[in-house]
């Protein structure tokens, strides 16, 4: 008789329990899942496992279970650690499933899913688990995660700007936590990521940062908007720099926490630039308000833009009154016609200035210099006026001008009084002429009458030139031949004189002292050089070269005696030239032969203090 036992597994009866064992064997062979435990040691090797792991990885059960197998070495270089960390901290009679990337035994990756537990027998701990290969689909997906994820991670590297992630409890957002700074971050501070990994922000300020700019920054975290602020943080080395910082926030999944992800930008070089055109302005603005000129900046269509205090102080009105005002409404209506309306075309006034009429709020006219030019401002022209209050400028040219027309009044009625002194002088002389018959004194009487016309001429010369304090030298010397020709009356000889002069200008101390000595050569030799001859020349020149006057005196005549020596002559007429010559700080060379005699003087032309 049969006994009835209980069913076992699969609905067989227990004593059917091998051929339940062999059927099971069989279905799980041609299974797609493995089943295994392995030890819990350092290596997680595997003390048995399913013989259909080879059609997952294609290694044997043997080649699984040996004990040089490394199945760790065979995990995905980025999932070793991961895995590794997951059974470590795996809990008794907690299963917990993991994907991790291992290598097939032909050389490719495959995804597998372990579905595993940690249990334990009166021996010792092991893992039991089920290996099951990770469909296509799924492969694919997380290639695709892992790829975007790196390409994430080079792009915030690559980046110029430095990156830092925070994390803070949605209840505490100030108690934010560095997650993760890019590479950049690392190269600028010198922080590496392991040693601000978890820090607050809060240790890259310093005594610099400002703290209106913190308070600014915390009130937009705790509103949860986003921010743009700029303020000085520090390297590690202490060096401050200034940071751009463009901050926004991004709720995690479970509302929970709150990541902050903040662009750092090094913009210290652009604050520095920044403070010096600071600088420049206020120095510049400060040049502008201690101007003792009104200075406006115009637009081209004649609006006044901006202004100094000056300008405020000279017109009399505010600076918020001038400003927005027209030109022309600073200009009297007589004088629009010479103010243009708009200055987009005009020529400014570069070295030179304008003057103009202008008329202050109380209606007041007053004369003014201006200087103008341009300058462009954001692709727009402007016009910049500096101008100057000429009233006492002006009242003192009329007094200087005035001044000076008495003085050359006074200066024209001084030489009108010399000359016609040197002419009752010569009057008198004249008369001695007259009554004298002793032809010796005669003769010297006649020399000193030319000599004191000579000094008249030059006076007569200056009073009716423009200036009284220079004459034109190659003028008086044709007037002086002319007279010395008239002097010469009872001269019975044919003698021609000829000149070579350039127009040169002498001052009154040295055209009178040069006049003289002309005239004691042309009248030497007019007596002396055509003794026992009919006829003659005389050739007189003058040239300025390099700041000096040369003079020459030439005649054809019968020569100076073979002893002459001009230094050694005792008569008046030589006196007065080497004297002369000395008043003039020249030199004086006299030739002599068969071409007659020659008188040079150099000396050097003594120019007008104006000049």
């Amino acid at each position: 008789m049969n006994v009835n036992r209980p069913l076992g597994l699969m609905g067989y009866r227990e004593h059917d329990s091998s051929e339940v064992n062999f059927r099971l064997g069989k279905l799980l062979r041609k299974s797609s899942i493995a089943c295994y435990h392995r030890e819990r040691d350092d290596r997680f090797s595997y003390v048995d496992i399913s013989s259909n792991i080879s059609r997952l990885v294609g290694y044997s059960q043997p080649e699984i279970t040996a004990d040089d197998f490394s199945w760790l070495s065979r995990l995905h270089p980025e999932d070793r650690k991961t895995v590794t960390s997951f059974l470590g901290n795996l809990e008794m009679g907690c299963p917990q499933t993991i994907e991790y990337r291992f290598k097939h035994k032909f050389g490719y990756y495959i995804w597998l899913r372990d579905e595993v537990e940690l249990v334990a027998d009166e021996n010792s701990e092991k893992f039991v688990g089920m290996l099951v290969k990770v469909n296509q689909d799924r492969e694919v997906q997380q290639l695709n995660v892992r790829e975007r994820e790196k390409l994430q991670q080079l792009a915030l590297d690559n980046l110029n700007d430095m990156v830092i992630i925070t994390k803070a409890p949605q209840d505490e957002p100030l108690n934010s936590r560095i997650v993760f700074v890019n590479k950049s971050f690392e190269q600028f501070t010198g922080y590496q990521s392991e040693e601000i990994i978890n820090r607050t922000p809060t240790f890259l300020h310093g005594p610099e940062t400002s703290e209106e700019a913190l308070d600014r920054i915390n009130q937009k975290i705790k509103k949860g908007q986003s921010l743009r602020e700029e303020f000085i943080n520090y390297k590690k080395d202490g060096s401050p720099y200034w940071v751009e910082l463009d901050m926004a926030p991004f709720p995690t999944d479970d509302g929970k926490y709150e990541y902050w992800v903040g662009i750092n930008r090094d913009i210290t070089q652009r604050k520095r630039a920044e403070k010096k055109l600071e600088e420049s302005e206020k120095r510049h603005r400060t040049f502008t308000e201690l101007s003792f000129d009104a200075i406006f900046e115009v637009h081209v269509d004649g609006t006044i833009l901006r202004c100094n205090k000056r300008a405020c102080e000279l017109f009399g009105y505010s600076r918020e009154e001038l400003i927005g005002m027209h030109v022309l409404d600073l200009t009297p209506e007589e004088y629009h016609s010479k103010q243009p309306k708009t200055f987009g075309n005009i020529s400014t006034t570069g070295d030179d200035a304008w003057e103009r009429i202008y008329k202050k709020k109380d209606g007041t006219k007053f004369p003014t210099e201006i200087h103008t030019a341009f300058y462009e401002m954001g692709g727009q022209k402007r016009l910049i006026a500096y101008v100057r209050d000429n009233t006492d400028h002006k009242r003192n040219e009329q007094t200087i001008r005035k001044s000076l027309k008495e003085k050359e009044t006074l200066l024209a009625e001084v030489h009108h009084r010399v000359k016609n002194n040197l002419a009752i002088i010569s009057g008198l002389l004249q008369m001695q002429v007259f009554n004298t018959n002793d032809e010796s004194l005669l003769a010297k009487l006649k020399e000193s009458q030319s000599r004191i016309q000579s000094i008249a001429m030059v006076h007569e010369k200056l009073y009716s030139s423009e200036t009284f304090s220079e004459i034109a030298i190659d003028k008086y010397i044709d007037d002086l031949l002319n007279m010395v020709e008239d002097s010469m009356t009872d001269f019975e000889k044919d003698i021609r004189v000829h000149t070579d002069m350039e127009p040169i200008r002498l001052t009154v101390g040295q055209a009178i002292p040069c006049g003289l000595l002309l005239n004691e050569m042309i009248t030497n030799c007019y007596k002396h050089a055509f003794e026992n001859k009919e006829e003659g020349e005389i050739n007189i020149s003058i040239e300025e070269n390099e700041g000096q006057i040369k003079l020459n005196v030439t005649d054809n005549g019968i020569g100076l005696p073979e002893d002459f020596n001009i230094d050694q002559q005792s008569s008046l007429g030589m006196t007065i030239i080497n004297t002369l010559t000395t008043q003039l700080n020249g030199q004086l060379e006299v030739n002599s032969g068969d071409f007659g005699s020659r008188f040079s003087l150099v000396f050097d032309i003594e120019r007008d203090v104006e000049e």
